[in-house]
């Protein structure tokens, strides 16, 4: 009985991403930078969770890591402030790439809008991209081969460090396709597919939107940044 009522919570947990992957940042915001001086570089590519511009009529109204309660709060700022008391003059990159998620299959040609990313030549990529790729594709067009044109499109020299992770909602094939990646390129695989079926991981009751409140509250960000963390170090 407890491994129906585990695979029925990871079921809810995949249909509650509603919060739709287009629009959520224009293309002139797409991929924004921190740099205050010429030190090591370090690349955030995300979605939603990464960074999701105000939509009022979802009831998302920041400029930040949906769902966290300030901009302080968002993993990717968790981050920056840990990674900043090592490396003061570190600089970083936001690629927010919810665009290339939802037409990965695409190749180059929703890749290209994301050159300028790719010219950062980071140091450090932390890969946070799988959330809204859509499951009724898998089978037409297989992810790996896609996800892996997509590190070596972010990393043309190969000399970048990268992290991956898996979903915050435990994402099937997806997350195999990535684990698969990661198994091949010997990248470190951070999961945190057991956070997105924990309520208190959750901005649940904080936002009216199901969607919205299913993202990652303030704990649920902690926790990310905690793991990636771990595979930083």
């Amino acid at each position: 009985m407890q491994k129906k009522d585990s695979v029925n919570s990871r079921a809810a947990a995949i249909r509650a991403n509603t919060v739709p992957a287009a629009e959520q940042l224009a293309p002139s915001r797409m991929i924004t930078y921190d740099r205050p001086a010429a030190g090591r570089r370090i690349m955030f590519v995300g979605n939603s969770i990464t960074r999701h511009s105000p939509k009022p009529d979802i009831g998302w109204v920041h400029d930040w890591g949906m769902a966290a309660s300030d901009i302080s709060r968002d993993y990717v700022h968790l981050l920056i402030r840990r990674i900043r008391e090592l490396e003061p003059n570190a600089e970083f990159c936001i690629a927010q790439m919810a665009d290339w998620e939802r037409q990965y299959w695409q190749g180059m040609s929703i890749l290209e809008q994301y050159r300028e990313a790719a010219a950062f030549n980071p140091d450090v990529i932390i890969m946070r991209v799988v959330e809204n790729v859509p499951r009724d594709r898998l089978d037409e067009h297989p992810f790996a081969p896609c996800y892996e044109e997509l590190l070596g499109f972010l990393n043309p020299t190969g000399r970048a460090r990268i992290i991956i992770t898996t979903s915050f909602w435990p994402a099937g094939g997806v997350d195999e396709a990535i684990r698969l990646v990661a198994r091949r390129s010997g990248h470190p695989l951070v999961e945190l597919g057991d956070l997105g079926v924990q309520d208190e991981m959750k901005a649940i009751g904080l936002f009216e939107h199901a969607g919205v409140a299913a993202h990652p509250g303030d704990a649920g960000m902690a926790a990310i940044a905690d793991a990636i963390w771990q595979a930083w170090q």
